[in-house]
């Protein structure tokens, strides 16, 4: 009778008992997924995008092996109310899921671009859209950000070419196109225009095409300030340029290539077209940097009214044009 009555009251208490350890087991469970730290041996990047959702990061999260519970993740950031911020996150070492949480709450890097001098805008446009950033800026003009003063001292009309400082930016997922123009303008306000404010040759924007120019026509260093006296001593006395980084620029659709000019290119009627046209051309052809810039304003004076690259870039100078044509024949053909 007395086993009866045990057995009677384990089958009573048998609900109860399994439902305790169920909820044991859950409890137990989740205290592990929540404080029980995933070791990363390996450094693993992970980029979050805008707008991702919550179950999408979290399964990617379990993947790659940064979490250990998906679920678990959603339902704490849910209670949490969590904000997760776009960006580049690194994780290498021992992180929980509180930790991954917190992280991601604070924030990532953003993605560093290295923006090389001589670049033009088309060039710019497409490393930016290499790095996962949708921009379109042939569409603007300076007068899109009159915040950046720009349009006291430059054609309101005038596009961004030029204007874009070679640097290396950091930029957010999160960042739309308005707000990464207006971080290359305000650098270039920063490190560029000071330096173009020191000329006294030609106006502001003349000294800024200039220098777009002489950035693609000087390959060595030593070069530069030299390039930069004879094509403003040419522009001085009302010679033509005859630069051929103007035509290039037009002829391979605004980027430069590897295409070399033919004789059509030369005889063609273009504002770029440096070998017909006087002057400079209508804007900059690339966005030059401090140097090329510096070498505008403080150019070197030099008997020399010609020059040509050789196959290795260095630039081969002539005082007269005879002089200049047994260069051509000596060194490019």
């Amino acid at each position: 009778m007395v086993q009866e009555a045990i057995i009677k009251k384990i089958f009573k208490l048998y609900p109860l008992l399994l439902l305790l350890g169920v909820l044991i087991f859950i409890l137990t469970h989740f205290l592990y997924s929540l404080f029980a730290p995933v070791f990363i041996g390996e450094r693993k990047t992970f980029y979050l995008s805008p707008g991702t959702k919550t179950w999408f990061l979290a399964q990617n999260l379990e993947k790659e092996g940064i979490i250990r519970s998906s679920f678990y993740f959603r339902f704490l950031t849910y209670l949490k109310k969590s904000k997760i911020k776009a960006g580049v996150y690194e994780f290498n070492g021992f992180y929980n899921l509180l930790d991954v949480i917190k992280i991601l709450e604070k924030g990532g890097r953003g993605i560093k671009i290295s923006v090389p001098e001589g670049l033009t805008l088309k060039e710019i446009e497409a490393l930016l859209i290499k790095n996962n950033f949708q921009v379109n800026l042939e569409k603007y003009k300076l007068k899109d950000f009159p915040e950046t003063k720009l349009t006291d001292y430059f054609p309101p009309e005038a596009g961004l070419e030029g204007f874009l400082a070679p640097d290396t930016y950091e930029f957010f997922p999160s960042d739309d196109e308005k707000k990464i123009i207006k971080t290359f303008l305000s650098n270039f306000m920063k490190k560029n225009f000071p330096e173009l404010l020191k000329g006294q040759e030609l106006s502001l924007y003349e000294r800024l095409i200039l220098a777009s120019i002489v950035e693609k026509e000087a390959k060595y260093t030593e070069d530069f300030p030299i390039i930069a006296g004879i094509l403003i001593k040419r522009l001085k006395n009302n010679k033509l340029l005859e630069a051929d980084a103007t035509l290039v620029y037009e002829k391979c659709g605004y980027i430069f290539c590897k295409e070399k000019l033919t004789k059509n290119d030369l005889k063609k009627n273009s504002e770029f077209n440096t070998y017909k046209r006087l002057g400079l051309p209508p804007q900059p052809i690339s966005n030059p940097g401090i140097l090329a810039i510096k070498s505008v304003i403080q150019p070197v004076e030099t008997p020399y009214w010609y020059y040509l690259n050789d196959s290795d870039g260095r630039a081969i100078f002539a005082k007269t044009l005879k002089e200049h044509q047994e260069n051509i024949k000596k060194y490019l053909k």
